[in-house]
């Protein structure tokens, strides 16, 4: 196991063998007001193209389905969508069959939530559902209470993100596990998250921790940082013109 304490000097002393896995919202993208409006910074495709060229693996890992990160981010990079029920690999787009399975459900699930709190915080993300009170806080227990509910009735699992509650499949992926299945063999491993969603990919950097693989939590730190996600962090960069800043430095300290 290596010894060095920052990721970037980490990675480029085995950048042939190391992992570096990403979420999008609040790391390669300012947070925006509305569910569409999440854009990857200008500057990031072309550093995240370089990365892939020199590291072992190179993969966004997001809660947003495929298709909306497809036409932003270089088809050379891997992501996974809908924390893993679906993913891009080598520009092919392929889903999990037993959440296809889920599909009419998820359809018919959105309709009811449009017709309870009105189109605008609902985000239909095709296997999964979303549901956010960004702007409106004071609908936060209704759709607490109606996730949950909901949950309960057809059997879906009720999740808490970014100002947001999700509904998914009752299926055992989540960040954590898309990065055991991607990490094999890779050393070292990094992630770079922002939110609730991403601590299970910092349960999945333990497992590897305790495997001997050396693993870094990065937390892109904000005015909404959980404190659970501050509290286990290796490394804090401020927003995501921090998170862009040290994939270039990645990038110069690779040549």
């Amino acid at each position: 196991m290596m010894t060095i304490s920052d990721p970037v000097a980490c990675i480029a002393a085995a950048p042939a063998s190391a992992g570096l896995f990403l979420d999008f919202d609040g790391v390669l993208a300012d947070i925006s007001s509305v569910s569409d409006g999440a854009v990857v910074r200008p500057a990031v495709p072309e550093l995240l193209l370089r990365l892939n060229e020199r590291l072992g693996r190179v993969a966004i890992i997001s809660g947003r389905p495929v298709d909306y990160l497809h036409e932003m981010i270089p088809t050379e990079v891997d992501i996974v969508g809908l924390y893993g029920l679906e993913w891009r690999s080598n520009g092919v787009i392929r889903s999990l069959p037993e959440a296809e399975a889920w599909r009419d459900t998820i359809d018919s699930l959105t309709a009811v939530a449009v017709a309870q709190f009105g189109s605008a915080p609902v985000e239909h993300k095709g296997l999964s559902l979303t549901v956010h009170y960004r702007s409106d806080n004071g609908q936060a227990a209704a759709m607490s209470d109606w996730v949950e509910q909901q949950a309960a009735e057809l059997g879906l699992e009720a999740r808490a993100a970014k100002q947001s509650f999700e509904l998914h499949p009752p299926i055992a992926r989540n960040k954590g596990t898309a990065i055991l299945d991607m990490a094999d063999s890779l050393d070292p491993v990094v992630f770079v998250g922002d939110d609730l969603g991403d601590l299970p990919a910092f349960d999945g950097l333990d497992e590897l921790a305790s495997r001997g693989v050396t693993t870094f939590r990065v937390v892109v730190e904000s005015d909404e940082s959980p404190r659970e996600m501050l509290d286990r962090a290796d490394v804090i960069v401020s927003g995501p013109a921090g998170a862009e800043a040290m994939l270039r430095r990645l990038v110069e300290s690779l040549g």
